[in-house]
């Protein structure tokens, strides 16, 4: 799997182009929404997810997510799977910082701060409550036309507190690799994989694991023009101008 997920992204790196402009409305990278609303989902592992992100003011991109989680949330681990099944809730909150434009490609740089809960079961048929903390330093690099390449670092705390066996958690820190595709004016595919180690906490577990996690999915806005730009809404009212002709008549 992992060696998939780098030839998706070398192959998507040779399709640069000077032509740089990328999908407008990027989830998973660094740039700045342009649209007043945006929805994304996706699967992949460990959850299936929908997120709901909104334009805010200034540099500010803000947003609230649900996840489906069938594994150990909100990276998996090469030790083996904890979490059975459960529900997430996350917040998210993404601050513009930067857009760099050079001869073949433009870089946008973004921070990602993403807080969430778990409520779900475990591998030993008790309660799980989870807790997280992410903060994702994603960059969008446009280089072609349609596509962007995502890079970026993240850094994640999580906790699980369990009914009946020690409480324990995990540092993952993790690379990411990502392409966004600009399909069409109202719809954006992504891919991502993030790959680093994992710092376990507790007296349950000690040392270090692989951390992961994948996704498949696509962000979609104006459809049946419900949540397109105030601005363009104003500016697509057309005047009508009704011009009456009159015909005079000379008589002799």
């Amino acid at each position: 799997m992992t060696a998939r997920a780098i030839g998706i992204f070398a192959l998507v790196l040779a399709m640069a182009s000077p032509a740089f402009a990328g999908p407008t409305n990027s989830v998973i990278g660094g740039k700045k929404l342009e649209q007043d609303m945006v929805h994304s989902g996706g699967v992949g592992y460990p959850a299936v997810l929908y997120e709901w992100w909104n334009k805010g003011k200034g540099n500010l991109d803000w947003g609230l997510a649900g996840e489906l989680v069938y594994g150990d949330w909100p990276a998996a681990n090469s030790g083996g799977r904890f979490i059975k099944i459960g529900l997430g809730i996350d917040g998210m909150m993404r601050w513009h910082l930067a857009t760099r434009k050079h001869p073949k490609v433009t870089n946008d740089i973004a921070i990602l701060a993403k807080p969430g809960i778990l409520i779900s079961g475990n591998r030993g048929d008790t309660f799980t409550f989870g807790i997280m903390g992410e903060a994702l330093v994603p960059v969008s690099i446009d280089v072609h036309e349609r596509v962007s390449v995502v890079v970026g670092g993240a850094f994640i705390i999580r906790g699980y507190i369990n009914s009946d066996i020690s409480n324990f958690g995990q540092i993952p820190l993790l690379i990411r690799m990502g392409v966004e595709i600009n399909a069409n004016e109202n719809l954006a595919p992504w891919f991502f994989f993030d790959l680093g180690p994992g710092i376990n906490i507790g007296s349950a577990v000690s040392g270090a694991e692989f951390a992961w996690r994948i996704g498949f999915g696509t962000a979609f806005w104006g459809v049946m023009h419900k949540n397109k730009n105030k601005s363009d809404a104003a500016g697509g009212e057309e005047e009508v101008v009704v011009v009456e002709e009159v015909v005079v008549e000379e008589t002799e």
